[in-house]
């Protein structure tokens, strides 16, 4: 279940960097800007190339839950993240659900892998 999150994160976060050369916002929920594109680019790319094998996804939806979940909090409590960025609403409970889901999956995933590989040995 874990490569599919990181592939379906890979493609959403791809679209929205694409996305963010051609628009400022997008349905006046989401803003774009230069960092936001990149960031989008590099997490959308970091997700397709984890699809290559389970502990890369689960190393990445371990990863990218950490991170969204740290950048879904910061953004309610520092919507312009210091001036680097400004953070909407929508983007704050899309990287939290995203963090969420990646934190769930990745743990789940490696308790699994884990029971796995000890069933195997005995």
């Amino acid at each position: 279940m874990v490569k599919p999150f990181a592939g379906l994160v890979g493609v959403l976060f791809l679209l929205l960097g694409l996305t963010g050369f051609f628009t400022h916002e997008l349905f006046g929920m989401i803003h774009f800007d230069l960092l936001h594109n990149i960031i989008h680019l590099g997490i959308g790319a970091a997700g397709i190339w984890a699809m290559r094998s389970e502990d890369t996804a689960i190393k990445f939806a371990k990863t990218v839950g950490l991170l969204y979940v740290v950048l879904g909090i910061l953004g309610m409590v520092l919507p312009d993240m210091l001036g680097l960025m400004h953070m909407e609403n929508a983007e704050n409970v899309l990287h939290l659900v995203v963090g969420v889901i990646g934190l769930y999956l990745g743990f789940t995933a490696q308790t699994i892998q884990t029971v796995k590989l000890k069933s195997k040995m005995n």
